[in-house]
């Protein structure tokens, strides 16, 4: 890859298909994410991205809905779209080296109707969480590839990985996160050898994981971190 390819103006939605994958509306992803407070070191920016030559950058505002559910998720990409994430299982630990474990979690992730009522808890608030995403796409294949930003076949096994500027309420934080793809008997290879092919391609030297705060999703994070916000406000 010359450069990072800006994906600031595209909502990935896609279809996808396959045995124990996808379908029309509804994917589903194995995930391990750790979460640190403040903003991306410069050294691992500068790592992960080759000094901004490699990989994919997208800028966003997401609307969360915080409903205190640490398996669900609920939001408004680029505060429009609303897409529901629903964690099926918490699986067994992962171990990449230097500090990073975690366990594997499957996420199953659709855009309900408007009229569904599936979302709409009462008195439920929302709160901004602006990204600035980095990502970098791998196949088993032991290879770096460019997957256009709305995956529509994913029929073979692959793995989104990413670090990310995460701004809640005023809370600069930050995140490292494996997001594999396709068929279910696949994805738990394609997050461990995408890793190993990503260090491969640009080797890193230090303890990554050390630095960072707890590995979980999305939901839990937000949770953790307005709590600790409120506490502190009070």
């Amino acid at each position: 890859m010359d450069q990072l390819e800006d994906r600031s103006g595209v909502v990935a939605l896609g279809v996808g298909a396959g045995s124990g994958g996808d379908t029309a509306g509804l994917f589903h992803t194995s995930e391990v994410r750790w979460f640190a407070r403040g903003s991306i070191p410069s050294d691992v920016q500068a790592w992960f991205t080759g000094g901004r030559t490699v990989g994919s950058v997208e800028e966003r505002l997401d609307t969360y809905q915080l409903h205190g559910l640490d398996d669900i998720g609920v939001k408004r990409r680029y505060g429009t779209t609303l897409e529901v994430k629903v964690r099926r299982t918490l699986g067994s630990s992962l171990s990449l080296g230097g500090g990073l474990d975690g366990r594997v979690e499957e996420w199953s992730r659709w855009e309900p109707g408007e009229g569904d009522g599936i979302w709409q808890l009462s008195g439920t608030p929302w709160v901004d969480v602006r990204k600035v995403i980095f990502t970098r796409s791998f196949m088993p294949a032991d290879r770096e590839v460019i997957l256009p930003s709305i995956h529509t076949n994913r029929l073979f096994a692959g793995c989104d990985i990413e670090i990310a500027e995460v701004s809640v309420g005023g809370v600069d934080t930050w995140s490292l996160a494996l997001e594999a793809f396709g068929p279910t008997t696949g994805r738990q290879h394609a997050l461990v050898s995408s890793w190993r092919t990503l260090l491969a391609h640009t080797p890193w030297v230090e303890d990554l994981g050390f630095v960072f705060d707890r590995a979980c999703g999305y939901p839990e994070w937000l949770r953790f971190v307005t709590l600790g916000q409120l506490e502190a406000d009070r």
